[in-house]
């Protein structure tokens, strides 16, 4: 009986031996000098002349080598535009993703060169590269080589000279009128505002000449007045179709960084048409926040860095350490950035 016992005891151990053995086999060990960082290839024409009417077209698709880590996980890339001769101390992330290419239209290479201090009609230089990582967000970084690219931008401006006007709008009959900005659609205009309880109309260089009213969703030239519950809403006018709709609309931070923790009310976002984009300046403590829109978590949106890829259908809480930040997020890129004020 001992002996069997103890035969039993040796086979065990024998077993834990060999699981161990191969669990320390199945720790992969890297090793970054055989590490192969991506190579960005040379732009077709190195010199681009921006047109707003070609907006919406590619102006330039990105596209690089894979870099190597030596693992089958895939590397995670951010593009990077700066302006020429500035090493990247004030780079824009164009894009955060896992394929070897991206495309940027000209609405966003626009944005981008004006938002790095280009003067429209005039050409600048602009620098670009790729940073690789792999495991972990942020870790090995892999830089590639650098490409110059010479663009001449327009004035980017989204505003129109229609807005809104009525005893529901911060301004009153008296305006100035609430602004509505421009969309990728002719003649169809959005404005972003707070409302009371109240009537409003739409209306051409704040003046009376020309303005539409109406009712259901019908727009009617000098038509009567809108009326209004209280409320942030998005505001959409077709002038083409002579249809309006009035939308529930608020984008927001939310967490236990923000000063309404998880439970709200959410900390709102205010729409910038210069940047086709939502910001917000504040103080934040330590801690995590999402963006979410209307309050509610049927929408919301995480990320993993302060200038990166936002993810949706509850994405991952985006980690802060306390202090006052500028938050800019576009919804419709998917991109967000956070920056120390």
């Amino acid at each position: 009986m001992k002996n069997f016992i103890k035969y039993i005891s040796f086979a065990c151990a024998s077993v834990f031996a060999l699981s161990a053995c191969n669990d320390d086999e199945d720790i992969i060990q890297l090793d970054p000098s055989t590490f192969v960082a991506p190579v960005v290839e040379a732009p077709t024409s190195n010199s681009i002349v921006l047109l707003e009417e070609n907006a919406a077209s590619t102006a330039m698709t990105f596209k690089w080598s894979a870099a190597n880590y030596g693992v089958n996980t895939p590397p995670k890339y951010e593009l990077e535009i700066d302006l020429a001769g500035n090493n990247f101390e004030n780079a824009k992330t164009v894009t955060s993703t896992s394929a070897t290419t991206a495309d940027v239209t000209v609405k966003e290479l626009n944005l981008i060169s004006t938002d790095l201090g280009l003067e429209p009609f005039k050409e600048g230089e602009l620098e670009y590269r790729v940073v690789s990582t792999v495991g972990t967000p942020g870790s090995q970084p892999l830089i590639s080589n650098v490409n110059i690219l010479k663009i001449t931008p327009y004035p980017t401006d989204l505003s129109t000279n229609w807005g809104i006007v009525g005893s529901a709008t911060p301004n009153g009959w008296d305006g100035p009128d609430v602004q509505f900005w421009k969309t990728d659609v002719t003649n169809v205009f959005v404005a972003y505002t707070d409302l009371k309880a109240g009537e409003i109309k739409f209306r051409q260089d704040n003046k009376w000449e020309l303005d539409y009213g109406g009712s259901n969703g019908k727009l009617e030239k000098g038509g009567k007045n809108i009326a209004v519950d209280a409320g942030t809403y998005k505001i959409t006018m077709d002038l083409t179709n002579l249809t309006y709709k009035l939308d529930n609309y608020s984008w927001g931070l939310v967490g236990d960084a923000t000063a309404n923790g998880w439970d709200g009310p959410d900390q709102k976002l205010s729409y910038d048409g210069t940047l086709d984009a939502w910001t917000i300046t504040t103080t934040l403590k330590d801690g995590e926040f999402k963006f979410r829109l209307n309050n509610d978590w049927g929408t919301n949106f995480g990320g993993t860095s302060n200038a990166g890829e936002l993810t949706d259908k509850d994405g991952t809480n985006i980690k802060i350490k306390a202090g006052k930040y500028k938050i800019t997020a576009n919804f419709n890129k998917k991109t967000y950035t956070v920056e120390a004020q």
